[in-house]
């Protein structure tokens, strides 16, 4: 009898969570079919059944990561987009942020991505792009900035967090956030 589409959409969760942990947090040559179906306790055969190959796997890993994170969230109506951004900001640029298993792609998978397939390369930069046209439109709402100015912000945010997860001493890292936050909110209207 063959498995409701609840529970094969839950399987197919299951490993993509379990496949972002892994390739954020060791990258994805150094990351097996076998220990990503171990980590979400599936059989390999399972994985076979979701997906065609350990790159088509990273590239929907990447995309469910997205996802996942509080800018593709709905903006609640009781908040403005002022107050949206600095509690994007406040969250992303955070110490929890930095340490978390399921954090932003963008900074998690940086220099990984760099040695992926084409697709996975484009999946990236429409991520990206995405990233930058959110905080550019939630910005212009209420001050004015123009794409470049949030271009360099979220790089720079971006670089924040990947810099900030290879830095071990917890200070430093709360130093290099709390810059780059104080940076960030000045370019978005002193947020």
């Amino acid at each position: 009898m063959p498995y409701s589409k609840d529970h094969t959409q839950r399987t197919r969760q299951k490993i993509l969570q379990s496949a972002y942990q892994l390739f954020a947090a060791k990258g994805f040559d150094s990351v097996t079919v076998n220990q990503i179906m171990n980590h979400c306790r599936l059989t390999r055969g399972a994985f076979y059944g979701h997906f065609k190959s350990k790159a088509d796997l990273y590239n929907e890993a990447l995309q469910f990561a997205v996802g996942q994170t509080n800018l593709s969230q709905t903006k609640p109506n009781e908040t403005s987009e002022k107050e949206w951004l600095t509690r994007l900001l406040d969250d992303y640029l955070s110490i929890e942020h930095v340490r978390g298993e399921c954090a932003c792609p963008l900074a998690f998978l940086a220099t990984d991505i760099v040695t992926r397939d084409r697709a996975t390369q484009k999946t990236y930069s429409a991520v990206f792009d995405g990233m930058n046209t959110a905080i550019y439109n939630y910005a212009n709402r209420y001050t004015r900035c123009s794409k470049a100015e949030v271009l360099s912000l979220t790089a720079m945010i971006i670089g924040a967090v990947a810099v900030s997860r290879a830095i071990k001493d917890k200070q430093t890292v709360l130093n290099l956030l709390a810059s780059c936050r104080k940076e960030a909110g000045l370019k978005l209207g002193g947020i």
